[in-house]
């Protein structure tokens, strides 16, 4: 919706509507600092959001930045809604709300595309542990309570100023949000749509976050990542696992139904899995380890066979869990486990002191 706007604002323009932004593809997250500290996610606000709304002329501006939805206390929405209220008479607040489970594949996927930890906003909330959904830590809780947060942005700004649209392409206007938030907007503006793929291949979710999680140097993983991105498979959690995950806020979301988003559900959204498989793909095996070891080899990396046998490590590991302890399988596969644990090896990130003055990044996906 961010580059359809950007590439529309000259018809917005003759419509009444200014659409500004920070970012050249018309995100302006760059206003919401995101930070870590002692392993909790906080978020602020930054002096580039009241730059932004002061640098406006028009008498009216939109504004679009995802990252307002990490805001999810009364403090950090209050200072959203006095910088609003500084320059305008009214505000009006447009959310689109995911179902959590696909919300959070999404998200997961985007912290993949890095090298590094913490380095994105994805990677500071979700982590990179295995699976396509995160820990249930208590800020991915907070995150994904949809109905807490509005309540808030409902108390700042007025119930009436907000509109909240469920993010489905059968209960958007026209089928997509580019032409749902344009019918909202109420001018005659026609917008294209723009299809923008933001997944990754399987490949690249599942060895990324493991590498990422080991404490791959950075350096070492992008050598790695063109060939990651070769691969074609999609990621598919499985269905049970998607649901279980959804089912964690069932409260909150009958709650968001009462209030801001009804649904024949009586959860806000959908309750059909049938998208998801039985078995999902999600999970680093061994059989991936043995097809991706010449990409180890091939790519230059240090000490690429240490590498390969710490990466069977948890996928072994899994496999001795499933069988059982107690049985010979499980034996001989703890054992092999035990075998490569003194060959396992990581080459972590050199800790030379000029590169420790680097600026570390504040906000972004």
């Amino acid at each position: 919706m961010q580059l359809a706007l950007t590439r529309g604002r000259e018809q917005l323009l003759a419509e009444g509507y200014e659409f500004v932004a920070l970012g050249k593809k018309g995100n302006s997250s760059g206003a919401i600092d995101v930070g870590k500290h002692d392993g909790r996610v906080c978020y602020s606000l930054n002096e580039r959001f009241d730059q932004l709304l002061s640098s406006s002329k028009a008498e009216h501006v939109i504004v679009s930045a995802e990252h307002f939805s990490f805001f999810h206390t009364p403090e950090e929405i209050g200072q959203v809604q006095r910088l609003c209220e500084r320059y305008f008479d009214r505000t009006v607040v447009v959310v689109y709300l995911r179902r959590q489970d696909r919300q959070a594949v999404s998200f997961k996927q985007q912290a993949a595309r890095g090298c590094e930890r913490d380095r994105s906003s994805s990677s500071k909330l979700l982590g990179h542990d295995g699976g396509a959904f995160p820990q249930l830590t208590e800020c991915v809780r907070a995150y994904y309570d949809y109905s807490a947060k509005l309540h808030l942005w409902a108390e700042r700004f007025g119930k009436d100023a907000l509109r909240v649209r469920r993010f489905q392409a059968s209960d958007l206007e026209g089928g997509d949000i580019v032409t749902d938030f344009v019918a909202l907007l109420g001018t005659g503006v026609e917008l294209e749509p723009c299809r923008v793929n933001e997944c990754v291949s399987r490949k690249e979710f599942v060895l990324s976050h493991r590498l990422i999680e080991l404490g791959l140097d950075p350096r070492q993983l992008k050598k790695l990542k063109p060939r990651m991105q070769r691969d074609e498979t999609r990621l598919k959690p499985a269905r049970n696992s998607a649901e279980a995950f959804y089912r964690q806020f069932e409260s909150s979301n009958r709650d968001l139904d009462q209030h801001f988003l009804p649904h024949a559900s009586g959860l806000a959204f959908s309750d059909d899995f049938d998208g998801y498989p039985e078995v999902g793909n999600d999970r680093l095996l061994v059989e991936d380890v043995a097809d991706w070891t010449v990409d180890l080899l091939e790519t230059g990396l240090r000490k690429p066979l240490e590498l390969r046998d710490a990466l069977l490590l948890e996928p072994l590991q899994a496999l001795c869990d499933e069988a059982g302890v107690e049985t010979e399988r499980g034996r001989e596969l703890l054992s092999l486990r035990q075998c490569l644990e003194p060959t396992a090896a990581v080459e972590p990130e050199p800790n030379r002191w000029w590169e420790r003055l680097r600026g570390r990044k504040r906000n972004g996906r």
